[in-house]
């Protein structure tokens, strides 16, 4: 069965957000950077503090980029990426997951995907690890077996990255 599907504006940005989450991991090293860089300052005296600040200016700034400059640069993006407002076309197939558009077709193969990652919206697919595809959830209305696909992605890809 395939299930047809457009990918909006607003669909890109939120999948872009999806992309740029952060994992456990990811978080655990900022927390201990930002634990060490405040003892440091703390034991260190005055001479450590414009560092401790610098760092703190920093991570502001990249908290600023990821919530306010990245969503605008996705929609940008999106506006000049015109193959992607056509419509596309998803089957779960044995071998992998074939997707469709009026340019073309292929089938992911399920060892071809590097990992995956989801959304209460999206299933993002990585062949490649900045490289994702994107498949809403709201293909299942048409039929689409979404579930199947998430057990075939845990269970020979591996857990959601």
């Amino acid at each position: 069965m395939i299930a047809k599907f457009r990918i909006s504006e607003d669909d890109y940005a939120a999948a872009m957000k999806t992309f740029a989450r952060m994992t456990r991991a990811r978080w655990a090293l900022l927390a201990g950077l930002a634990v060490l860089v405040m003892v440091g300052a703390l034991l260190s005296g005055p001479a450590m503090w414009p560092i401790a600040l610098g760092g703190l200016g920093g991570g502001v700034g990249v908290i600023l980029i990821a919530l306010v400059v990245a969503p605008v640069m996705a929609r940008r993006h999106y506006r000049k990426y015109k193959a992607m407002h056509s419509e596309f076309g998803a089957e779960l197939l044995a071998s992998g997951l074939r997707l469709s558009s009026p340019h073309g077709e292929g089938t992911i193969v399920w060892e071809n995907i590097l990992k995956w990652r989801q959304n209460d919206r999206f299933v993002l697919i990585y062949p490649m690890p900045r490289i994702f595809h994107i498949l809403p959830k709201s293909v299942a209305e048409q039929g689409f077996d979404l579930q199947g696909l998430i057990a075939q992605l845990k269970q020979r890809v591996g857990p959601e990255a």
